[in-house]
Parts: C-alpha cells; sequence; structure tokens
C-alpha cells in the first residue's frame, strides 16, 4: 500500500483507507485495529479514528462492540437484497434522468464510457482500479440529471455496502468485457432517448453484476 505520510491531511487518509478497502488491502469481515491501520498509512492514530466513522456511514466498515471496527461483511441474501434497492433506485433516477438530460450530460456519459474502454484493455492492476473510478463517474452521468440529490445519497449508500464485493468478482474472474459492453449498450440508449431500453438495460445491469458477484463468491469459497 502506497505510504501517505507526506499526507496527513484526514480527507487524504480517509481517501487512502477507502481505496485500501476497495482494493482488497483489507478483505471483508477484517478487523481494522487502528494501530495496524497507521502503519500501513505511515501515519499517526489520529487521521483513521477520524476516517473510519466516515466509512462507517457509507456502510463500507461496521463498529462491533468491545471489538472495535471490521471491514463489512454481506452473506448472498443480503448482497441479493442490496442490489435489489440498488436497481429501485437506479430505475427511477434512470426515468427522470433521460427526460432532463441535456447535450452537455450526453457529451459527459460519452467522454467517460470511452475512457471505460480505453482502461478494460490494459491488463495492469492499477488500470483496473482507474476503470471502477471511472465506472463510478459513469453511472453518476447516467443520473445525475435527475436533479434527486436525496435519491442519489441513498443510492450512494448502498453502492457502498456492495462495492468492494463488486471489485471482489472482478479480481475472481479477471474479466471486465461484459461490464464494459453493458455500459457501452446503456450509453447508446441514454444518447438516443430510449427510455423504455434504457431502464431494461439499467435492470439486467445490476441483475448481471449481482449473479457475476454471487457466482464468483461461491466459486471462490473452498469446498469441503
Amino acid at each position: 500500500m502506497a505510504n501517505v505520510k507526506s499526507c496527513r491531511h484526514p480527507s487524504v487518509v480517509y481517501r487512502a483507507l477507502r481505496k485500501a478497502i476497495l482494493s482488497g488491502t483489507f478483505l471483508p469481515g477484517q478487523v481494522l485495529r487502528q494501530e495496524e491501520v497507521a502503519s500501513q498509512l505511515g501515519v499517526s492514530r489520529s487521521p483513521p479514528r477520524e476516517a473510519l466513522p466516515r466509512l462507517e456511514a457509507e456502510g463500507i466498515v461496521v463498529l462491533n462492540p468491545r471489538r472495535g471496527y471490521s471491514v463489512a461483511t454481506l452473506d448472498p441474501e443480503e448482497i441479493i437484497e442490496a442490489f435489489d434497492l440498488r436497481c429501485l433506485l437506479e430505475t427511477e433516477l434512470g426515468r427522470r434522468s433521460i427526460e432532463r438530460r441535456t447535450a452537455a450530460d450526453i457529451a459527459r456519459v460519452y467522454r467517460v464510457v470511452s475512457d471505460m474502454a480505453e482502461q478494460a484493455a490494459l491488463a495492469e492492476e492499477a488500470d483496473r482500479w482507474q476503470w471502477f473510478e471511472l465506472n463510478t463517474q459513469f453511472h453518476n452521468a447516467l443520473l445525475m440529471p435527475a436533479d434527486c440529490p436525496h435519491h442519489m445519497r441513498a443510492l450512494e449508500n448502498t453502492r457502498g455496502l456492495i462495492e468492494a464485493y463488486i471489485r471482489t468478482e472482478v479480481r475472481l474472474t479477471g474479466d471486465l468485457h461484459q461490464a464494459q459492453l453493458e455500459h457501452s449498450q446503456l450509453a447508446q440508449a441514454f444518447v438516443a432517448g430510449d427510455t423504455a431500453l434504457f431502464l431494461k438495460l439499467t435492470r439486467e445491469h445490476s441483475m448481471h453484476t449481482r449473479d457475476r458477484l454471487l457466482t464468483g463468491l461461491a466459486k471462490s469459497q473452498p469446498t469441503s
């Protein structure tokens, strides 16, 4: 993990710790002892202490009585529930967004999906991290035109619950091709203003991501 000693500001430490969790440096269920986290990040114990409550609010970590913080873990039923909620929010936001999109919104979606295609073609782990960052930008670009901040806030909380698992699925399969294809189809429907197709693809993309994740997790479990 990159040392952030030269950047001790709590916001920088928060972003570094969040990245470490989502990239798999800290695994689901792992206890986050503040002294170990501080040592990994090359900072004092104070910045991680401030960062952990922010990550708890996002659902990325949980606070356990007498044990401190640990990386959030979800069982398959909870993953399904989280994706169901994500799908409900994204389809409602998508319906409003496609009706209100502007030429600037269309240009933004085109730009981000093009950047994602370039990153998906690269093999390095760092390039995949950039693809995930662009993935968040892409979905925001599709949905922000809805201008529904409360819906978006709820969606962000839901994303926090499952983001580490989605990234785990890609580490397990090593394949971004199908996800990138679905993003291209979503972008085309958004640009064309085809509401019915856009909402259909939104639902399917959520379900496919969920199913790839559950399949990958099942395959990764040791057999008895």
